[in-house]
């Protein structure tokens, strides 16, 4: 049996999202209800308010590291970062006015490093593996966890081995491949499969898995919090916060970052967590309906249909622990949109908010629609969408929604011509 912590250790511990038992931090597994460990920073130690540690290097303070004492890193030696957080947070009037609603806020993180907010999972995650002397990692991703750990693994000087399901676009692999990872496409669409596959060989391969996942390390999906940290210092807290759900990762730790502010006093309430998913593939929103618990959603994968949406195409809620009671705890509520939604929504978003986004991304704004059709999301409310990733990412789908450029003659009359 695995040795339980007596106390937190002096910045944080893991603990059992079920039984709440106490680990130390290199307990991934709880020995007594076999679920997955989750940070738990000990928030008695900080000088509340306090968010910054002054004497961070400022590259450092001027990134999510800021957040420093909220991240489960010991020593800021081993950070490797880019610059990534403290995305813009775009009040969009226009597409408020279009969708019907009060305010709607856009938290742009597609100006990350990569282009999208797997950097700030990505930044602790290989910081973490730094600190631990890893020399080579493996990564399973439909193409933003892959070119975000590809890019922060160059930089750590750290072999990066990628393998991706067959439905991954073009345009992501290419970036993890110029960032020099070894990359390989599996036959298959699901990503539980390979993640399978991957932690059979990880072993014998010497490899360590870097995922965005807590199941299988819950360091790594850690520095997603810091967007709830970056939200309630930019604006009053909205009604509603949407984020699209792969994995769940990313809506887990939303509810977890603002559930740390609350509990320090630095907000007054947990926004209403909406998750969104490509109706092609739906395990939170099954998740719910059937009222199945985090280790039954686990243990029961879905059918992956063909998507434009790979992105949040995760055929297991690999953070069911957490993302489950992010919306039945918040109020919240979970959803899908087809990939004609989503292909509309990012010609909206890029018509009316001027944010170029992957259809996983414009999926939040195709939900909100959804949402406010249904009477659900009431014209009087402030909502937020979190735009993950850029539509540089999937030049295919974008291309489905314009069409060719015309050509005019290079004279006087036909510019004069133009309406």
């Amino acid at each position: 049996m695995k040795k339980r912590a007596n106390r937190p250790a002096e910045k944080f511990s893991l603990k059992c999202p079920a039984c709440s038992a106490q680990y130390s931090p290199g307990t991934f597994t709880c020995d007594r209800c076999h679920a997955p460990t989750v940070v738990s920073i000990n928030l008695e130690r900080l000088p509340a308010p306090q968010f910054l540690q002054p004497e961070l290097p400022a590259p450092f303070s001027q990134s999510l590291w800021k957040y420093f004492e909220l991240l489960p890193l010991n020593d800021p030696q081993w950070i490797v970062s880019q610059g990534e957080g403290l995305t813009p947070l775009i009040n969009s009037s226009r597409l408020a006015k279009t969708i019907g609603i009060r305010i709607l806020l856009l938290k742009n993180e597609t100006v990350n490093p990569t282009g999208s907010f797997k950097d700030r999972q990505i930044t602790l995650s290989v910081s973490k593996m730094h600190e631990a002397g890893a020399r080579t990692v493996a990564v399973v991703s439909s193409g933003n966890v892959a070119a975000s750990a590809a890019s922060y693994s160059a930089i750590a000087g750290i072999r990066c081995f990628v393998f991706a399901p067959s439905n991954a676009p073009d345009e992501k692999l290419v970036q993890a491949r110029m960032y020099g990872a070894v990359f390989h496409k599996v036959n298959t669409l699901s990503s539980s499969r390979i993640f399978k596959l991957v932690l059979k060989c990880s072993e014998r391969k010497g490899w360590r898995l870097l995922s965005t996942t807590g199941l299988y390390n819950p360091y790594q999906v850690e520095g997603a919090k810091t967007i709830a940290y970056e939200l309630v210092e930019q604006a009053e807290l909205p009604d509603w916060i949407i984020a699209p759900v792969g994995g769940g990762g990313l809506l887990g730790a939303l509810w977890r970052g603002f559930s740390e502010l609350k509990e320090l006093g630095l907000c007054r309430r947990v926004p209403r967590l909406v998750g969104v998913q490509s109706s092609a593939c739906t395990p939170l929103v099954n998740a719910l309906s059937r009222n199945l618990s985090p280790a039954e959603t686990i243990a029961s994968p879905v059918e992956v249909k063909p998507t434009i949406a790979g992105a949040i195409a995760d055929d297991v809620l690999f953070d069911a622990y957490t993302a489950i009671p992010a919306v039945r705890l918040s109020g919240g509520i979970a959803l899908s949109v087809t990939d004609e939604q989503m292909l509309q929504a990012e010609k909206l978003l890029a018509q009316e908010a001027g944010v170029f986004a992957e259809p996983a991304s414009a999926a939040t704004v195709a939900a909100l629609k959804q949402l406010r059709d249904s009477g659900t999301v009431d014209q009087a409310d402030s909502v937020c969408c979190i735009v993950t990733g850029s539509g540089f990412k999937d030049m295919a789908s974008a291309k489905k929604m314009v069409s060719a450029p015309p050509v005019i003659e290079a004279a006087e009359d036909a510019f004069l011509e133009l309406e």
